[in-house]
């Protein structure tokens, strides 16, 4: 009773109830007095730094705590658990919401007493669910927590919901979720039915415990995993479940979507994880699993970053980003599962770790970046890169503060995402280990898949912050930007902390994943730093390739002083013209190059992804104006006659609807009648 009083897990769930007190409460003061909006968003944050600080400790001390509450259903009371997997995900929930929530109070300081009331409590529930979702132990508050994220996060993306278009992602969002859910609840039924080692079928088989005894058959094991890839993946945004991501990051505001996409599909993550090696249990997972997981990765990566290429709104260009980021955390994944099936557990160790560690990365990254769409945003009331431009000048602090995350999601040495994306190359590069020409190849295609989407993500980031903060100012908003609040500023300052220590400590990083990985897959990992210390990140010691981003950085330095300095010396000849100017004294502004032209070499190198709409005009075209519309194909290809299908269905069933009682006993009395005889025949 002691250790469970002084556990982390404890600590979790009180900070959990603190959320949702304090979004209570918050919520019903603010409504009177909207002054304390600030005060109350750095009471949600302080929350936040403790909930990372549980989840440390538990990560650290490698604690397994479980706790039974009274509630639930009757035969089910509420399962809490805290394992190094909970608090790896507690420890991202709480440390990348820090700086989300310090913005927060910046930017919503201006709105309407009663939409900040809302924003604030919406935010304290998603928190608190999250972590809900993250401490469940049992399928039952599992899906209550989930099933209250969806909810909360649905409210958050409709704050605007005057605007149709927000309005039409809220609702394909919650469609997808709802639909990802019954995949989920299939799953954990099939886990909980299924042949036990605990005796008869009861209640108790939906706790996470008893269904981690199941013995699966190969096929019924084929259908859990294919249901947790999809009922998972939906809220992911795996293709082809993704469309809502693109309509729905936009929609919501600039703080929503930086905990919608850093924060919220890592819980797709953390339940994927959590029923693959957890539940159905890595002995009776195939390696053909992690093939289709990590070729499917691969793909998604590919597809995510080349549609976030030829994105002209900022937001957008991020949530597809999300979209790539999530590939390549499933490819790692994939890519485990693959290697600890054949027996290679230190390669299988590396890439589970590789896809924790871009997770984590994740997070902060894309939470910064979306704050900064936000100020971009905000600043000039514009959301297309093309009436951007020259935001450097204007806004400098918040430019360096994005110029981190782009560096960082670049995969750019030695950010925090050239770590990660490296030790997952490392990982695919023990391919020849494996037996078997197939297994080979399809982790080398992989590797291939995973080198080309993060070289096409440099090019992807140069054109979302070259077109917006450099250059000459393109419109009217650009021209009167101006720099973001100090609150907005020291979130972003936050989380580019983050970034920088998760690039320049990979070595203590990974020492605290460890505990989590080897829950996970049973395979510890070995001493990442080499003779030279801490400094230095062995993969496979100890031979291999190693890096060091402290050296890397220092070497950066010293190159770049020098042409700094050169650069500044007084000479003959020089003269100052305006940015991207091409040495003229004009303003370039129409020569600069745009969102569609950057995006150009793509369209025409991969058409095959693009279901692309081009006018050409003719010399008699009376609106002579060249345009190009590019779609997402699935939406044509999938959706649409998706939804003709349901139409005709919804029209044909209109047909039995009589508006007569006496039909409609009839149809009652025919499905009792069908029900009795299955039974009978049971």
């Amino acid at each position: 009773m002691n250790s469970l009083l002084t556990s982390p897990l404890l600590d979790s769930l009180w900070i959990l109830a603190a959320w949702a007190t304090t979004g209570l409460v918050g919520a019903w003061l603010l409504l009177r007095i909207p002054s304390l909006s600030r005060l109350f968003y750095g009471l949600l944050a302080l929350e936040s730094l403790f909930m990372a600080l549980s989840g440390l400790q538990g990560l650290a001390g490698r604690s397994d705590t479980r706790l039974v509450l009274a509630g639930g259903i009757p035969g089910l009371p509420f399962h809490f658990r805290q394992d190094p997997l909970s608090s790896f995900f507690l420890l991202l929930l709480g440390a990348a919401s820090v700086g989300t929530l310090i913005y927060t109070g910046g930017f919503m300081k201006d709105e309407p007493p009663r939409t900040n009331a809302l924003f604030l409590l919406r935010t304290a529930l998603f928190l608190s669910s999250m972590g809900g979702v993250f401490l469940a132990d049992d399928a039952y508050l599992f899906m209550l927590s989930w099933e209250l994220m969806a909810l909360v996060s649905f409210f958050m993306i409709l704050t605007d919901r005057k605007r149709e278009d927000v309005r039409r992602a809220g609702y394909l969002y919650l469609l997808m979720a709802h639909g990802g859910s019954l995949l989920i609840l299939f799953a954990f039924a099939l886990l909980a039915s299924h042949e036990s080692l605990s005796g008869p079928l009861s209640l108790e088989n939906f706790s996470f415990g008893r269904m981690g005894q199941t013995i699966l058959s190969p096929p019924v094991a084929l259908l859990v995993f294919l249901l947790s890839v999809l009922g998972f993946g939906a809220k992911a945004g795996i293709l082809p479940l993704h469309v809502w991501l693109p309509l729905a990051h936009p929609a919501a505001p600039a703080p929503a979507s930086a905990l919608l996409s850093g924060i919220m599909l890592k819980t797709a993550v953390y339940g994927l994880l959590r029923i693959l090696f957890g539940l159905e249990g890595l002995p009776q997972l195939h390696a053909s699993f992690g093939i289709g997981l990590l070729l499917a990765g691969g793909v998604m990566a590919l597809f995510g970053i080349l549609y976030a290429l030829l994105q002209s709104n900022p937001k957008s260009l991020l949530a597809y980003s999300s979209i790539e980021n999530i590939g390549i955390i499933l490819l790692g994944i994939g890519l485990s599962i693959l290697y600890l099936k054949t027996g290679h557990f230190a390669a299988g160790a590396i890439a589970l770790s590789a896809a924790l560690y871009h997770s984590l990365n994740h997070a902060f990254f894309k939470s910064l970046l979306f704050l900064g769409a936000g100020t971009m945003v905000h600043a000039t009331g514009e959301t297309n890169l093309n009436r951007m431009g020259g935001l450097l000048h204007k806004m400098p602090l918040s430019g360096l503060l994005v110029l981190a995350g782009v560096l960082s999601i670049s995969g750019l040495p030695p950010t925090n995402g050239f770590v990660s994306e490296w030790l997952l190359l490392q990982a695919t590069l023990q391919a020849p280990s494996l037996t078997g020409t197939l297994l080979r190849s399809a982790v080398l295609f992989g590797a291939a898949l995973l080198v080309l989407s993060s070289a096409l993500a440099a090019m992807g980031f140069l054109k979302f912050f070259g077109i917006g903060y450099l250059g000459q100012p393109r419109s009217d908003g650009a021209r009167s930007a101006h720099e973001c609040s100090l609150a907005e500023r020291m979130g972003m300052g936050w989380l580019t902390l983050g970034t920088l220590f998760l690039g320049f400590f990979p070595a203590f990083v990974l020492s605290g994943i460890r505990g989590a990985v080897f829950s996970l897959s049973g395979a510890d990992l070995p001493s990442f730093s080499h003779e030279f210390g801490w400094t230095w990140l062995l993969p496979f010691p100890p031979h291999g390739p190693s890096t060091s981003p402290i050296f890397l950085a220092g070497l950066l330095l010293l190159l770049g002083l020098p042409v700094f300095w050169l650069a500044r010396l007084p000479g003959r000849g020089r003269r100052r013209v305006p940015a991207w100017g091409c040495g003229t004294r004009q303003t370039p502004e129409r020569s600069q190059a745009s969102a569609e032209s950057f995006a150009q070499p793509i369209r025409h190198f991969f058409p095959v992804f693009f279901s692309m709409k081009r006018h050409i005009p003719t010399p008699d075209d009376p609106d002579p104006v060249f345009s190009l519309a590019v779609e997402d194909p699935h939406w044509p290809l999938l959706y649409r006659p998706l939804f003709r299908l349901f139409s005709l269905a919804a029209e044909s069933a209109e047909k039995v609807r009589t508006g007569r009682i006496s039909v409609y006993l009839v149809y009652s009395f025919a499905t009792l009648l069908f029900l009795l005889s299955v039974l009978r025949w049971r």
